[in-house]
């Protein structure tokens, strides 16, 4: 049988050629990249604290979306493969979007927008009690959204997803209802943000979560706390975690064992957000209350103000 060698050869140059082709299709396919919101981000090799640090990924830096494992992320980033903790990067790919989520100014004397996620940076104007306005995204506090045709920035503690006043159901929307004195407490724990953790210290330049608490609550509403947190989780008033108000305090078995004994507390303060002193990261940051974590470390809650 006589074989055709022009056939032959023709065929494994297409061949050559066609895989290649496929290949690149498959790597073209779009990727879900997210960004770092943190001033500096902890990359490690598993989904906790206890695992090795990889490498510190800086503000604004994007890393590919694999998976995630609780409140960790699975990403890739310069080819490596590690977690990031979710509440650091942004929540997906539609942070460019135009459309967000509608909220309202619960502020009575209004609200700054700021050019940037913090009170340091530059006012562009201000919105008024009980104004609709459009969250683009929200992180470590911060709400990004639409104003005035530019990206500007508010405290998200200050929106909620009611107009104030209506009778939204929600627990995260009880901003309506915080007293002058709760307003003052957060925004005094929130000049603290960033201030280190540190086992037993209660400030004024280092805290442990109840000596963060206990600081807070006495220099700013003359309110003196019981030092550790399982006692004051049995100080003031108890509430249901659906009647929280921004200002009352959020206990939590941190310990693994699920049994009810308070080992860590924090502050909420409104929207699914509370600030603390955190043992994992070392120093005083706003975390989401709602994350998993939190939700199943639960044990209480008390109202002091």
């Amino acid at each position: 049988m006589s074989i055709n060698k022009k056939y032959i050869i023709a065929s494994a140059m297409m061949a050559s050629v066609a895989l290649p082709l496929m290949n690149a299709s498959h790597v073209d396919a779009a990727t879900d990249m997210r960004t770092v919101t943190a001033s500096s981000l902890n990359f490690r090799t598993g989904p906790s604290t206890s695992y090795s640090i990889i490498n510190v990924l800086m503000n604004g830096q994007k890393v590919e979306y694999i998976s995630t494992s609780g409140s960790w992320l699975k990403v890739k980033y310069n080819g490596v493969t590690g977690y990031v903790h979710g509440d650091y990067v942004t929540k997906g790919t539609t942070d460019n979007s135009t459309t967000g989520t509608t909220k309202y100014v619960s502020a009575s004397v209004g609200l700054n927008v700021r050019s940037g996620a913090g009170t340091s940076y530059s006012k562009l104007g201000k919105l008024e009690y009980k104004e609709k306005v459009t969250v683009l995204s929200t992180s470590n506090g911060w709400s990004k959204i639409n104003y005035n045709g530019k990206t500007g920035y508010v405290d998200s503690s200050y929106l909620q997803s009611t107009v104030p006043g209506s009778n939204g159901n929600n627990a995260n929307n009880n901003n309506n209802t915080v007293s002058t004195k709760a307003n003052e407490v957060i925004a005094y724990a929130k000049t603290l943000l960033g201030k280190p953790y540190v086992w037993g210290a209660q400030g004024p330049n280092s805290f442990d979560c109840s000596g963060f608490t206990y600081y807070v609550f006495k220099n700013k509403a003359g309110i003196v706390l019981p030092r550790t947190s399982s006692a004051q989780s049995k100080y003031g008033t108890y509430v249901s975690k659906s009647n929280l108000k921004a200002g009352d305090l959020v206990f939590f078995d941190t310990n693994g064992a699920n049994d009810g004994n308070v080992s860590h507390v924090g502050m909420y303060i409104g929207n699914g957000q509370m600030i603390h002193a955190s043992y994992g990261q070392k120093k005083i940051v706003i975390a989401n209350f709602n994350d998993s974590y939190y939700q199943k470390a639960y044990v209480n809650a008390r109202r002091v103000l």
